[in-house]
């Protein structure tokens, strides 16, 4: 979750506005780590309440999709897509775990979800190598 709110509040900057994404990512981060220490202190109580862990998450992904409809203004903005994607899919082998295991007892949905989620930082990068301002001039490469 650390690299995906870092995600959001960067999309929010690139399509929104540098100001809202930059005010925007202390907040974002913290609604991370709180949500992350609730599930813990109910974890300890015997009684793990991932209620609001969920909910940072699933809002984080509304937003993302919402923002990702303002036109960009540089091109492969539909490698965001593909990151996304990779995030949902990092999401699915974690509800699977125990049947990913169960179907070779090789790796787990766990092992394999930390996998989805490196690949959507992988695209990311990938994304900003590749992209150009839409005016035509491209991006500079260092």
């Amino acid at each position: 979750m650390i690299v995906f709110m870092a995600l959001l509040a960067a999309v929010i900057a690139e399509r929104i506005s540098v100001r809202a994404g930059l005010g925007l990512f202390p907040v974002l981060e913290v609604a991370r780590v709180a949500s992350v220490l609730v599930w813990r202190a109910g974890e300890l109580q015997g009684h793990g309440d991932l209620r609001f862990y969920a909910a940072v998450q699933v809002y984080a992904i509304l937003v993302l999709l919402l923002v990702l409809l303002v036109p960009p203004r540089y091109t492969r903005g539909s490698d965001f897509a593909a990151a996304v994607g990779f995030y949902v899919l990092a999401k699915i082998l974690e509800e699977t775990d125990r049947q990913v295991f169960a179907l070779g007892h090789l790796v787990s949905g766990h092992t394999l979800k930390h996998v989805a989620a490196a690949a959507a930082g992988y695209w990311i990068v990938r994304m900003l190598q590749k992209r150009a301002v839409f005016n035509g001039y491209p991006m500079p490469v260092s």
